[in-house]
């Protein structure tokens, strides 16, 4: 599966294809259990029988990407593994992981890689590590928001309506409305809602 929300492209991930040709899974931008893009690239068969174990919130990977920074071998993490998530991966043919991860406490990136052939390289592990931190800030391009763009989201995300927001700012209604309008087309989002969920996982509001 492959989730695009918010500007991602494939090209931002080709870095990744060449250090783990066999495949990888890049979730970016977590925030409040959501995502705001996942970039899943390993072999279908391994990716339905995660999809099918409900694998995610099992995943010992998982945990320790939601915690720390850095290069994690997936080997380390087998003793911590009950449910057996990593020996199936084998098991699908990912004989050799790891994950990197970065980000804060409230919103964090990570991407699981797999080879069949060999261990990564700890080259390979810091390229693919620097990657997941380049596309933490946001997608490559990515215009920056306005102070009126987000302050008018930042109420939006507060629950005002449009007349007391305007007003809060000291602008009519209709210039709030058009720097909703302006945020929505810098974010890719559709509607307001979108905006504001997009502005929150950038960390922009």
């Amino acid at each position: 599966m492959t989730l695009h929300l918010h500007g991602y492209a494939p090209h931002d991930f080709h870095d990744l294809i060449r250090v783990s040709p066999l495949g990888f899974i890049a979730v970016l931008r977590v925030n409040r259990g959501r995502a705001v893009h996942v970039e899943n690239c390993f072999p279908p068969a391994w990716r339905d029988a995660y999809e099918r174990q409900s694998y995610f919130l099992r995943d010992p990977t998982v945990g320790w990407a939601l915690g720390h920074d850095g290069v994690i071998d997936w080997a380390t993490l087998e003793p911590n593994d009950p449910a057996g998530v990593l020996a199936d991966a084998r098991a699908h043919g990912l004989l050799h992981g790891i994950t990197v991860a970065t980000g804060s406490g409230d919103i964090r990136s990570f991407c699981g890689l797999a080879r069949v052939d060999r261990p990564f390289t700890a080259t390979e592990a810091q390229r693919a590590l620097a990657v997941i931190e380049r596309l933490h800030k946001g997608p490559p391009g990515a215009p920056a928001l306005t102070a009126a763009q987000r302050e008018a989201l930042r109420l939006m995300a507060e629950g005002e309506r449009h007349m007391r927001a305007a007003a809060i700012i000291g602008i009519s209604e209709s210039a709030l409305k058009a720097q909703l309008k302006s945020a929505r087309l810098a974010l890719g989002a559709r509607t307001t809602v979108e905006a504001v969920h997009a502005a929150q996982m950038r960390g922009e509001i």
